[in-house]
Formats: C-alpha cells, structure tokens, sequence
C-alpha cells in the first residue's frame, strides 16, 4: 500500500476536523490519516518549518493511505473557497525511516523493545548498536543507588514501507526509556 504526504495551508485543528470529518462521513473505521504533530513526524523540509515557526505560513502536514488520497485531494479543492483550506503539496511517499536510542533499566521494558524489533524484517535494520549488561554486584544496592543490576543500550536506524515503520514507531514511543527522532520521509522522486 503506498502513502501520500498532503500539505495543507490551514490551522491544524481545522484540517483535523475537516479530514477526520470526511474519513467518517465516509464510513472509514480503519485508521487511514497520520498528521505529523501529533506522531512526530518531521516536516517535508525546513523551509516548511521555518515559515510556519514564525508564522509566515500555517502549514498541517498529514499522510493518508493511496485508497482514499484521491477523493481527499478533490474534496478539499472543492472546499478551498468555503473554508480556506487550500492544498500546497501531495507527494509520494517511498519509505520512512526512524532513528533511536535507549537506556532501559528494567527487563520488561527491554524485552517490549525487543519484540517490537523481532516483528520487523532483518532488512529494515540499517544500523544497530546494542548492548546489555547484568552486574551481580549490583543486585543487593538500595534504591537510589547509582549503579543499576540491568542495563540494555543502543541505537538502531529503521527504514521501510511507511505502514511498517510507523506501526514500529508508535509502539517503541510508548516504552519510556527510548528516545526516538521524528519519523523521516523518504520520497519518490
């Protein structure tokens, strides 16, 4: 399935209400849109930023499914003049790319990062670097000690199909001790 990043020229609730509006009066239980401030994904570039950092321009990026892009795309052409929403941009979206990093003291908490990893296919992994440590000495220290029993760290770089990699982001960002990057788009050219 490919995925579209839309560029709209609106304040980000206005475009939420009016696509999530659409999805529904459509009928559309299935989840089909992803705006980028909410889940953190970066902007398309800088300059995009910027303008609407300062409030040059106020800019909602989102990404919607290939099933529905079209429709969305003449819905809200149709609706530019009523509401003021206008379209910039729909580009293509060929993969999407996570970068990370972790310092887990809890063996739950690295085992729940680690499946997420196990789910992904070996070739989505560009990079890694871990390592895990269990120091015995460690065990019988209070509380606020500063030396902890279990250490699992590392780094990764994730890159694939964007339903893959962004299933995979959302789940590592609710594990705490990850810190990931915004979620990178690699378009078509």
């Amino acid at each position: 399935m490919r995925f579209y990043e839309f560029v709209v020229e609106a304040p980000l609730l206005l475009t939420k209400g009016f696509v999530y509006g659409w999805i529904r009066g459509r009928g559309i239980e299935d989840e089909v849109v992803y705006f980028s401030k909410i889940l953190g994904i970066e902007r398309s570039t800088l300059s995009d930023a910027l303008r609407e950092w300062f409030g040059l321009e106020n800019l909602t990026h989102f990404v919607v499914r290939e099933d529905i892009a079209e429709d969305l795309k003449k819905c809200i052409e149709r609706c530019t003049d009523r509401l003021g929403i206008k379209l910039k941009s729909v580009r293509p979206i060929k993969a999407a790319q996570v970068r990370f990093s972790f310092s887990i003291y809890n063996r739950e908490l690295a085992q729940r990062l680690k499946r997420a990893l196990e789910k992904l296919p070996a070739e989505r992994i560009k990079k890694h670097q871990e390592k895990e440590t269990y120091i015995k000495e460690a065990e019988q220290t209070e509380m606020y000690a500063p030396l902890h029993p279990y250490i699992y760290e590392g780094e990764y770089e994730v890159e694939g199909p964007f339903q893959e990699v962004i299933g995979f982001y959302k789940e590592i960002r609710e594990i705490p001790q990850v810190k990931e990057e915004p979620l990178k788009l690699i378009f078509e050219d």
